[in-house]
């Protein structure tokens, strides 16, 4: 057994990035040496914005033997009237380079043929991974590339090293003009030269020896117990989100907290104001007191020592700068009356083609206006009405002009500074928000309603325009969008349904019948397929609960789907649940194939017909009331109650009566108890418990 080392060394990687390529890299090479019959132990990954390291232990030296049973002429071809091979025969021997007394007999759904066994000797695990490499290397995907030299193979970023180690002997190999070696770079300000590798033990110590930590965790740790103890230190509390200690871990190989001060002049801002500038514009952490309020201190992380504070003084001589500016722009831009400044939104773009920030509230004005009827919220109309016109005015101010991230909540603050209703700045403030299903709860409902008209209107202008998803690009957030859309309405228990929204949406930016049911069509398999991903991946409910209930007719009310997948989900912890999968695939294998019919009444023939038919009329209403309701297991609980009348009904009466007119009535009678069953999930698809 020998182990594998490799690393890609690139120029400097986006943090958001490099999560995504180190599971296509894990996964592509597991995938690859599972095909290619090579085992191994375990793979390691690492990574930082500037090399991208697999470790593969205990792999073995050539892959494993490869028997395959090799498919020759059928029989009656090749043995002629004589008894001797035939030139079909002949050929595939000589072929396959065997004798006669290596082929054998087999019977397929063809009939009789020839065949024989094939051991392939598994090749060298060096020379599979030099065939690979520059395939996985070439299969990775990003959400935007380059031409970076004369290769003209498009990458994320300019490639500077590949290092191919097996058994600690070099793998010669080549990719996007880049050949392996045995040199790679250390820390790109405290290293001064290329570092030789020749093992993975050697890779640990003399990336450290050059101020690399290799692995996340152990950055993660030393940057968690550093602002640990400034915390301790001045008695304050830093908050940090995993987004900012990602990009931490992964945008500094040698990672030192260090701390600094402004005025504190600055702190008579809004302290939405400091605390954003410092984390999406800076990369700072601002600080807190015990009692949640902000002080004149930041924290942040730097890829180098800052003995002599150098990195601090700078960064003070920035938010100084920087918050000047800003308290300028909030001085004046109060000055203006924010109502007013509507009009101005005719001369900004929302997107090419797509109209200007004008129209686009007009359409969220009547998108907000459809989602507070339809989930019972008239008496808030006014109020939320009133914010989509005004929610996209801050982005004529001059705050928001000179720093992009604080859209949304300058125009609350304005509002709140003039008084405004709360529900009015509030939805305003907060209605960008979520940016995808793991956020956290928006904290106002009118702010939901106006994120997912904001979210909506952003999906349907964006898909119109042809503009697509795929499994590894996203630029215009589309996913993220439908996301969180799904998660504000399970968030505020909204039950409506998403389809007439999608409906809704759609009329504004098509012009014909044709076009709209395209879109419309469009739309709906996007929500399909993120409602699926959710559930699934992120709400962790079981993959046969997710498809008992993904094509329901109401699957788009995504609230009472989401009641549904978690009512079934308890359902399936008990026996109840395989009386209900048995007796749906039971009525579903009896009327396959067949058209719909009406019951008629008149047609009812015998006792266990007719009590049958009167036991689903009753319960019917009084099933589908509960299912309304979204009292599923009530719902479920009742139709088992019909079970013993069901199973005597099947005991006693033929389905398929010869007569055609008695036979389509009493299809028709299971077909109706099918749909009952089917509006609360298809439960032939669960998995039956042992």
């Amino acid at each position: 057994m020998s182990d594998f080392l490799f690393e890609l060394g690139i120029e400097e990687v986006p943090a958001s990035e490099i999560k995504n390529i180190v599971f296509q890299l894990k996964d592509n090479f597991q995938l690859k040496l599972d095909e290619n019959l090579v085992k191994f132990k375990s793979i390691e990954t690492s990574a930082t914005n500037r090399r991208f390291m697999i470790y593969i232990s205990e792999i073995s030296e050539k892959a494993d033997d490869k028997d395959e049973q090799i498919l020759g002429p059928s029989k009656k071809i090749s043995i002629d009237d004589n008894g001797q091979p035939t030139i079909a025969l002949k050929k595939f021997m000589e072929f396959n380079n065997i004798e006669l007394s290596d082929v054998i007999e087999i019977e397929t759904k063809k009939g009789l043929y020839l065949c024989t066994n094939k051991v392939t000797e598994g090749l060298k695990t060096h020379d599979i991974l030099c065939k690979i490499i520059p395939e996985i290397l070439g299969e990775l995907r990003f959400s935007k590339t380059m031409l970076w030299n004369e290769s003209r193979v498009p990458f994320i970023r300019p490639i500077k090293n590949i290092l191919c180690l097996l058994n600690n002997q070099l793998i010669e190999l080549e990719f996007s003009g880049i050949k392996s070696s045995k040199f790679i770079d250390g820390h790109i300000t405290l290293s001064e030269s290329l570092i030789e590798i020749n093992s993975f033990k050697d890779y640990i110590e003399q990336l450290g020896k050059n101020f690399v930590i290799v692995k996340e965790k152990e950055r993660e740790k030393k940057i968690i117990n550093e602002i640990t103890e400034i915390e301790n230190e001045i008695d304050v509390n830093v908050k940090i989100d995993d987004e900012m200690l990602n990009y931490y871990i992964y945008n500094n190989e040698y990672p030192v907290v260090f701390k600094g001060n402004f005025n504190k002049k600055y702190l008579k801002l809004p302290p939405e104001i400091i605390s954003t500038f410092m984390i999406k514009e800076k990369k700072l952490l601002p600080v807190y007191d015990k009692n949640n309020k902000i002080l004149n201190t930041f924290v942040g992380v730097s890829n180098i020592p800052d003995e002599k504070r150098f990195v601090s003084d700078g960064n003070e001589k920035v938010i100084h700068a920087t918050f000047e500016d800003a308290k300028f722009f909030w001085d004046n831009d109060r000055k203006d009356n924010f109502i007013n400044l509507r009009e101005n939104l005719k001369k900004i773009n929302f997107q090419k083609n797509l109209g200007n920030f004008f129209d686009k509230t007009e359409r969220l004005h009547y998108l907000v206006d459809f989602l507070l009827k339809e989930t019972n919220n008239n008496h808030m109309c006014e109020n939320i009405k009133q914010a989509s016109y005004l929610c996209k005015n801050d982005l004529v101010t001059r705050m928001v002009r000179e720093f992009p991230s604080l859209q949304g909540i300058m125009g609350g603050l304005y509002l709140k500074e003039m008084n405004s209703e709360e529900d009015i700045w509030k939805s305003i403030y907060w209605h960008y928000e979520p940016k995808g299903f793991t956020d956290k709860k928006l904290e106002h409902f009118g702010a939901g309603i106006l994120s997912i008209a904001d979210k909506i209107d952003n999906i349907t202008g964006f898909i119109s325009k042809g503009i697509k998803v795929s499994s590894s690009k996203d630029p215009y957030g589309i996913r993220r969008d439908a996301n969180s859309i799904i998660k504000v309405i399970i968030d505020f228990e909204m039950n409506f349904d998403l389809y007439k929204l999608i409906e809704l949406a759609a009329e504004k930016f098509t012009k014909n019948k044709e076009d709209k049911k395209k879109l419309v069509s469009q739309l709906q398999k996007l929500f399909l397929s993120r409602i699926e991903i959710i559930f699934r991946d992120l709400l962790n409910f079981r993959y046969d609960v997710v498809n008992s209930i993904i094509n329901t007719h109401d699957i788009l009310s995504i609230y009472k789907s989401f009641l549904k997948a978690t009512d079934i989900s308890k359902m399936v912890e008990t026996d109840s649940i395989d009386i209900l999968i048995s007796l749906h695939k039971r009525l579903k294998n009896i009327i396959k194939g067949f058209n719909t019919f009406f019951i008629s009444e008149d047609l009812l023939m015998g006792d266990e017909e007719k009590i049958l038919f009167e036991i689903y009329r009753e319960s019917k209403t009084e099933i589908e009331k509960l299912a309304i309701n979204n009292n599923y297991i009530q719902a479920c609980s009742k139709i088992i109650e019909m079970k013993p009348v069901i199973d005597n009904y099947f005991e006693k009466v033929l389905v398929m009566a010869e007569d055609d007119k008695i036979k389509e009535n009493r299809i028709a009678l299971l077909q109706s108890l099918n749909e009952l069953l089917s509006k609360i999930a298809d439960f032939s698809l669960i998995i039956e418990s042992n």
